[in-house]
């Protein structure tokens, strides 16, 4: 099975790695799993906000295109769903 899994290097000070590892010492997991959980929670909880929503469905319609052999990159179906949203948005400060 593929994995669609991205590294990515993250440096911190020695101050906020020690309280990242007691916290994950806390909840039984070591400090790489703590913060994949930590980042993953967070990504999932934008998943929530209404603009997120916009963005999901995009990228849905991205999938079905990529699979039909019409090719759009998810940089350009994100910016396409920011400016949709962000051109019907109340909110224009987010």
């Amino acid at each position: 099975m593929a994995s669609n899994k991205k590294r990515k290097e993250v440096i911190l000070n020695e101050e906020t790695i020690a309280i990242l590892q007691e916290k994950a010492k806390r909840q039984g997991r070591n400090l790489k799993n703590y913060m994949e959980f930590v980042l993953c929670e967070d990504a999932n909880s934008f998943l929530e906000e209404p603009k997120a929503l916009e963005i999901r469905k995009a990228l849905l319609l991205s999938r079905t295109q990529s699979e039909a052999g019409l090719v759009k990159t998810n940089e350009n179906v994100i910016n396409a769903a920011k400016k949709r949203v962000n051109a019907h948005s109340v909110d224009k400060a987010s």
